[in-house]
């Protein structure tokens, strides 16, 4: 369980990059809402129309200090930008700026935190190189015929790995 105080220094956090924003870009920006809410193997998300930002609180409890210097910045930054210059490419020139600019951080696009412990379901797949996990999101597309995978190795398209018999 996320502590209240951690909650509230991630908000604070948020509220402050959003000042710092206004005050280097001399122009309003809408304070977004924060969520707590566990997004599979993402540290954060932004949901831009929403103006809503969500973290991963077992990552966030984990890794309070990678949430402080990378993931909430990378989060609101993306606000900044889609309230600033609209939609434009999510990592692209604009939120590099303000990343760089602004922020005063390096504009990673990924985080490397250990995701193990959040026991994500996933499915067997397999292609001719051999095993392939797939999210349950994506085993669903697969199941209800709306995507196929290709192996980013082989090219081959991936296949569910049949039960063993038991």
């Amino acid at each position: 369980m996320l502590s209240p105080i951690i909650k509230r220094q991630v908000e604070a956090q948020v509220s402050d990059l959003v000042q710092l924003a206004q005050q280097r870009l001399r122009r309003a920006i809408t304070l977004p809402t924060v969520g707590f809410r566990r997004s599979g193997r993402t540290a954060g998300s932004a949901h831009l129309q929403k103006n809503h930002i969500n973290f991963n609180p077992v990552l966030l409890s984990e890794y309070p200090d990678n949430y402080k210097s990378d993931v909430v910045p990378h989060e609101v930054a993306h606000i900044v930008v889609y309230q600033v210059y609209g939609r434009v490419k999510p990592h692209g020139a604009e939120w590099q700026a303000v990343m760089r600019g602004i922020f005063n951080c390096e504009p990673a696009t990924t985080h490397s935190m250990c995701s193990d412990n959040l026991n994500s379901k996933t499915f067997p797949y397999h292609c001719k190189c051999g095993p392939v996990q797939l999210t349950i999101r994506r085993h669903n597309k697969v199941m209800r015929g709306q995507q196929q995978y290709q192996c980013r190795t082989c090219g081959q398209m991936l296949k569910p790995t049949p039960p063993a018999d038991s």
